[in-house]
């Protein structure tokens, strides 16, 4: 047993400590793992057991006006997001290569703005968590979907270990592409609260720009993860993201079918 323990303390160190990105190591959130596993547990737990039996003989809570303010802020941070990173990448330094990124591990100026944009995402997929507390709160726990609960949480691990590994570089793309539907979907938000004559033809169109997204990013990381063998990227994080984008590639197509294709066909 004290074999087994020894032999979990040296992955844990080798891989958290030695191998790790230390430049972001002192800030909130992106030190220590236990922190931010504490938080996916709670959340985990409030969200599909204490939330819904703390509910149960509630009236569901009125937070219209929480969740604009709330939309309104998500828009304005990942609208600043995608414009940081498009201007930057491609008008201030345009030497963005699609088919091979590599991290900057360096402390300039450049390296560590790579470092902080990925840190800024990871804190927005943190922030993401909300929806699925307010989706509680309303009594909606139908929209509390694998789907829903799966994608929320795997980007907040996913961008917490992309921090830590590989803070820019290929998976900037990732970056792009999440913001810029994020701000969208968040302003479809906004504008559907004020009542479905303002967003209905929004919905549709916006599930084919997600669709776009995730069809872009196998693309973008399976070929040089297949025919690239010269990418310095780190291969295991290309497998990662084209694995991932396949997978909710797959959970979104089955969405969309049920939503769209099927329904028509009912009606």
């Amino acid at each position: 047993m004290t074999l087994v323990l020894e032999r979990m303390y040296d992955v844990y160190r080798e891989y958290m400590v030695e191998r790790r990105d230390m430049r972001s190591a002192h800030l909130p959130l992106a030190g220590s793992p236990w922190p931010l596993m504490l938080l996916l547990a709670t959340y985990l737990y409030g969200v599909l057991h204490a939330g819904p039996r703390f509910m149960a003989q509630r009236k569901a809570y009125d937070l219209r006006k929480v969740i604009r303010v709330y939309n309104i802020v998500q828009v304005l941070i990942n609208s600043v997001i995608f414009l940081w990173i498009v201007i930057k990448m491609f008008v201030v330094y345009r030497d963005y290569n699609f088919s091979c990124q590599v991290c900057n591990y360096t402390s300039d100026y450049r390296g560590m703005e790579e470092m902080y944009l990925s840190y800024s995402y990871f804190l927005l997929k943190v922030l993401d968590l909300a929806d699925t507390v307010f989706f509680v709160l309303r009594k909606k726990q139908s929209h509390v979907s694998f789907l829903h609960v799966y994608h929320h949480t795997m980007m907040v691990i996913g961008s917490y270990f992309g921090m830590l590994y590989v803070p820019g570089g290929h998976a900037i793309m990732l970056g792009i592409w999440n913001t810029l539907v994020h701000a969208v979907m968040y302003l479809y938000y906004f504008v559907s609260s004020y009542g479905s004559q303002y967003s209905g033809w929004w919905k549709k169109h916006l599930t084919h720009m997600q669709l776009l997204q995730f069809v872009h990013l196998a693309f973008h990381f399976g070929i040089p993860l297949f025919f690239n063998r010269e990418c310095k990227f780190p291969r295991f994080w290309m497998g990662v993201g084209f694995l991932q984008a396949l997978f909710i590639l797959g959970l979104f197509m089955d969405f969309y079918i049920k939503s769209y294709v099927v329904k028509r066909k009912e009606q």
